[in-house]
């Protein structure tokens, strides 16, 4: 079974998204904000990470750096409203294997969480 670790602040978002895995086969683990993200990767060391932009204490960015210091194997997908050419081009120096913009389907979310897990 793949192990996903998502870090998404809204609860409602997190809920949603656990649910979404969980239903598809996925082992799913949330985390709320980059510190807890950052705990659970050297814990359950994740084989894809869905990973929101903005949060607090830590933002998407900062835990993407952290975690390639450790995990260079798991695939991470960015979660955000706010994409800009300015994010794409912070994230190509921690490779974002793609990007989910809210709202985004059920549907939409699991075609690129399965090409990242097939990639």
């Amino acid at each position: 079974m793949k192990k996903i670790l998502l870090c998404e602040d809204d609860p409602d978002i997190q809920a949603s998204l656990k649910n979404i895995l969980g239903k598809h086969g996925y082992e799913a683990h949330a985390a709320r904000d980059g510190e807890e993200a950052l705990s659970l990767a050297t814990k359950i060391n994740p084989d894809l990470i869905l990973l929101d932009i903005r949060m607090p204490k830590l933002d998407g960015l900062e835990v993407a750096g952290e975690i390639r210091k450790h995990n260079t194997q798991a695939k991470i997908i960015f979660v955000t409203a706010f994409q800009s050419s300015e994010l794409t081009k912070e994230a190509a120096k921690y490779d974002i294997f793609d990007y989910i913009v809210k709202p985004a389907s059920a549907e939409d979310i699991l075609a690129v969480v399965k090409k990242a897990l097939n990639a």
